[in-house]
């Protein structure tokens, strides 16, 4: 067995020295043709470019600032053929990410990769759960990424707007065998199957993507779905691409990097260097050399995860880092979440915010923590409800799962400064807490 490295086995940069011809050509494409990545590598000297780690991390709030709908500084040419997809943001500053027919074609491709690497079987019948429309693309990229695959497959479009005893009709006349979903709509069915004393034991695979399964969903599941194993089906986001695909290891957190596309880094807290050791947790930088149009170059993906064994490219998901709030399938940036605050409160001022996710009842519970002046005339329930009225007119998807019962209702509380969890390392506000 090839023994895990470590920080002193392997120098700084050998781990994403530019060792391939293909990432020197690709960061050579993006500085020339892409103005944002021109000016943010201007001071990168010609003697320290054979090191991905001597580029810039890319800041999310110059990137998206800088990219737009109508108005693109990352965008490397004209976009004239492919997709839009959403990829966050809110109503009024919607993110979105902008593909070629080609970069369509690859990423479908990579992840119909990813679904042999889950399990899937000759002859599966799989019920495509995912939600589609309103410009996002989970449901549609897993419809196309059955084409390429070399297996037969029969794929159920039957989306993730079905209350679940439509859905569960679908799949029982259709005679399904394999789930693609969100682990919130895997739960959700689970629940209703089992609140009506009933099983689906047709269904041998589950196949989640896009938010973590968490052990208390695991009892239920297994009760609704007796001859289901429950695996990743792959792991990435619309911004950053296909970037791990899933492992036989029981931990479905574990994936594999999906090399040679995608170059994955690992930078533990406090540091800028990457991490080459076994289990030194740490934010998830991306270089995706499939992404020409809108590239992601060192581009923070809001994930923590850690190596497993860095020379087979395994790795570890840890839940979300400071940049994003992720509450079942709905991600928030913080930034977003911060300037959706500030406009429920105009007349107030609020010294910090802390965003606490939990679990209650086995669903996702978002908490906002706030320190806030001049409340003697409001009571905290009046703040909750302006700040969740702001917050589901700007990120309609988090009211619709509200209303569900897929995400519990935001609650705020209002706290003192030395209520908030704080890094012990760089004694700084830790933005987003998860505690799941």
């Amino acid at each position: 067995m090839t023994p895990l490295p470590t920080e002193t086995s392997n120098p700084p940069f050998t781990s994403v020295a530019l060792q391939t011809s293909a990432l020197q050509h690709h960061l050579d494409f993006v500085r020339k043709s892409s103005p944002y990545y021109r000016k943010l590598w201007e001071n990168v000297s010609l003697g320290d470019q054979a090191y991905l780690e001597a580029y810039p991390v890319v800041d999310h709030t110059s990137y998206w600032a800088g990219h737009g709908i109508s108005r693109s500084e990352i965008i490397t040419g004209s976009h004239d053929d492919g997709i839009i997809m959403n990829t966050g943001g809110t109503t009024s500053h919607p993110k979105v990410t902008l593909m070629s027919k080609d970069e369509l074609r690859t990423t479908s491709y990579q992840l119909g990769l990813g679904i042999l690497a889950a399990g899937i079987q000759p002859y599966d019948r799989v019920a495509n759960l995912f939600y589609a429309g309103d410009l996002y693309g989970s449901f549609l990229l897993h419809i196309l990424s059955i084409m390429d695959i070399g297996v037969p497959l029969v794929q159920l479009p039957i989306g993730g707007s079905c209350e679940p005893d439509k859905s569960i009709q679908h799949m029982r006349q259709l005679n399904a065998t394999v789930v693609f979903a969100t682990a919130t709509t895997i739960y959700r069915l689970a629940k209703h199957l089992v609140e009506e004393n009933n099983i689906l034991p047709a269904i041998q695979r589950l196949l989640f993507s896009g938010e973590p399964f968490y052990e208390d969903q695991r009892e239920l599941v297994a009760r609704a779905f007796p001859n289901a194993t429950i695996r990743s089906l792959v792991y990435g986001s619309i911004d950053a691409g296909v970037l791990g695909y899933s492992t036989p290891d029981e931990d479905s957190r574990v994936h594999v990097v999906n090399s040679p596309s995608v170059v994955l880094e690992i930078v533990p807290d406090g540091s800028t260097t990457p991490t080459t050791r076994h289990g030194v947790p740490g934010s998830i930088l991306v270089t995706n050399l499939a992404r020409k149009l809108q590239p992601v170059v060192r581009y923070p993906c809001g994930d923590k995860a850690e190596w497993v064994d860095y020379n087979n490219r395994t790795f570890r998901l840890l839940g979300r880092d400071q940049q994003a709030v992720r509450l079942g399938p709905v991600s928030i940036d913080f930034t977003d979440l911060h300037d959706i605050v500030a406009s429920a409160l105009p007349a107030r001022t609020f010294q910090a915010l802390q965003a606490l996710i939990t679990r209650e009842n086995s669903i996702d519970q978002l908490t906002i923590r706030l320190v806030c002046d001049n409340l003697a005339h409001d009571s905290t329930d009046t703040v909750r409800e302006n700040i969740a009225k702001s917050l589901g007119m700007r990120r309609p998807m988090f009211q619709d799962h509200v209303k569900r019962r897929l995400v519990n209702s935001l609650k705020v509380s209002i706290v003192s400064l030395e209520d908030f969890d704080i890094n012990p390392r760089t004694g700084k506000l830790v933005q987003v807490v998860d505690k799941r």
